[in-house]
């Protein structure tokens, strides 16, 4: 895609309103179907649009897909009815279209088929109701509601939508179904189904079933709480592991379903703790004369752990430190897009700075013979950093959902560092000596533009840019009306796949 192209072709069509340039712009960022890149407009993405309804998809036993309604809070009387039609075309047909223009975090149809629809996630010590970005919009809606066709025990009947924003009294409860604990009767506090929790570890829970163990990883994200707070995080994920090797467990599924990402360092120190002697993907930042100019800044302030710091890396060629920036740099040409670009010396990320004075973890007892990796492609950036790198010495990957028979990605827009457009501002605020870049690079505080500063590497192929890069799941397990709200049963057809039973 030519995006100063595209961008200029839409300065020359007539809009009747701002929000349709900005939701124009925003669209073509989207199509870039890289979930690190995206542009929204605060005036005009605030509100949220909400059905109070979402829906998902079956395999039924003949091989056919079916759309049923998940939640409605509004009658649950409808819940797992089978949904026809949406606005009389058939509730399959639209879904997919839906997902093939209008989400942009994965390049897999497939895996955009599932954000559209509704999955549980778990997130905040609680299972939760996530993705549904049919029925929950950010954009304004084209029309003020939408007509379900449902089949409920073989009675049709018709219901109608609305789009519904909430007032500020009643946001709460507005947005409960989907902000709140998802109540079932297979998920409580100590148990998901027949697995028993043996420990949380606030981002990871760890459970027992039958005689494998599963690892639940919800995200790599500690922003919202202290340096302090991430160190005892990680000191919980090692707790957790210890108590099953303890425990002789000999298998582990990992499920990283819905997980967003996060810090690099939380996804490499779970790498490392697996497999302490392997490599981490090597990355790269593209030279321009504004990088250029972060870098130096970043390296001469000499923050902690910052990616514009040459400090922050060693050289793959080396696996020594940098000695300057201008070794940094280097003189690296490769052709992106058919044009020749500048990127500096591939790079580790320095684990002594990584995991400064923390202590060297235990040796655990699994090999990739002993592990399976389950998503339901909805792993981004730092997750997906995770389960590509653990495939890459042969973990079995499974994802589940998508189409029938249509094997697709276990991870989606694998990434170095996401950058956003605050962060830009906030470092030209910072550095009076990049002021010749302020009137080039500063957003007005209402736009916001997010995207990747970093690219990474396959370790087992050193050329290939996993940003772009297509890996199918070695197999593929589909939701029903039980396993859809009882990750346990995914669990146990997910253990199936790994190789040393």
């Amino acid at each position: 895609m030519d995006l100063i192209s595209e961008l200029d072709l839409l300065l020359k069509k007539n809009y009747s309103y701002e929000y349709q340039f900005m939701y124009a712009v925003e669209d073509l960022i989207a199509e870039m179907r890289d979930g690190h890149t995206a542009f929204s407009d605060t005036n005009y993405s605030t509100y949220l649009f909400y059905q109070e309804f979402s829906m998902y998809s079956v395999i039924k036993p003949d091989g056919t897909q079916q759309i049923k309604v998940f939640d409605d809070s509004i009658d649950p009387s409808t819940i797992d009815c089978q949904v026809i039609y949406i606005d009389g075309k058939p509730a399959i047909d639209v879904i997919t279209e839906f997902a093939r223009n209008h989400v942009r975090d994965s390049r897999d149809l497939s895996v955009r088929f599932n954000y559209a629809l509704a999955s549980l996630a778990f997130g905040d010590r609680d299972f939760k109701i996530f993705g549904q970005k049919f029925t929950l919009r950010t954009q304004l809606p084209t029309g003020p509601s939408t007509s379900y066709t449902l089949n409920c025990s073989d009675r049709i009947s018709n219901i109608t939508k609305a789009w519904r924003v909430p007032t500020f009294v009643s946001i709460n409860t507005f947005f409960a179904p989907i902000s709140s604990k998802y109540k079932s009767s297979y998920i409580n506090e100590t148990s998901v189904g027949n697995a028993s929790l043996i420990f949380d570890a606030i981002i990871s829970r760890f459970y027992v079933l039958q005689d494998f163990g599963i690892v639940l990883i919800s995200t790599e994200d500690t922003r919202r709480f202290t340096p302090d707070q991430t160190i005892r995080f990680l000191d919980d994920i090692i707790v957790g592991f210890t108590l099953l090797a303890n425990r002789g467990i000999k298998k582990i599924v990992f499920d990283f379903s819905n997980n967003g990402g996060g810090f690099v360092a939380i996804a490499d120190f779970i790498v490392k703790l697996l497999f302490p002697s392997i490599e981490i993907f090597p990355e790269d930042i593209k030279v321009t004369d504004a990088t250029t100019a972060f870098i130096k800044e970043g390296s001469n302030a000499n923050k902690f752990y910052d990616i514009f710091n040459y400090r922050t890396f060693i050289s793959t060629k080396t696996n020594a430190s940098f000695n300057n920036v201008d070794e940094f740099i280097g003189n690296n040409t490769y052709i992106r897009g058919g044009t020749q670009v500048k990127y500096t010396t591939k790079a580790f990320r320095n684990e002594t700075i990584e995991f400064l004075n923390y202590p060297v973890p235990p040796k655990f007892p699994w090999t990739e013979e002993n592990l399976v990796i389950l998503t339901n492609g909805i792993c981004g950036s730092s997750c997906a950093l995770i389960v590509q790198r653990l495939a890459e010495v042969n973990v079995p990957t499974v994802s589940v959902g998508g189409f029938p028979n249509t094997r697709f990605s276990f991870a989606s827009f694998t990434g170095g560092t996401v950058v956003h457009s605050s962060d830009v501002n906030s470092l030209l605020d910072a550095n009076p000596n990049l002021n010749d870049l302020v009137s080039r690079m500063t957003l007005p505080e209402s736009k916001l533009l997010s995207f990747t500063v970093a690219e990474v590497y396959s370790v087992n192929n050193p050329d290939e840019v996993m940003d772009f890069s297509y890996r199918q799941a070695d197999y593929q397990l589909y939701y029903d009306e039980r396993s859809a709200r009882d990750p346990s049963i995914l669990w146990i057809q997910a253990e199936k796949y790994i190789k040393k039973r």
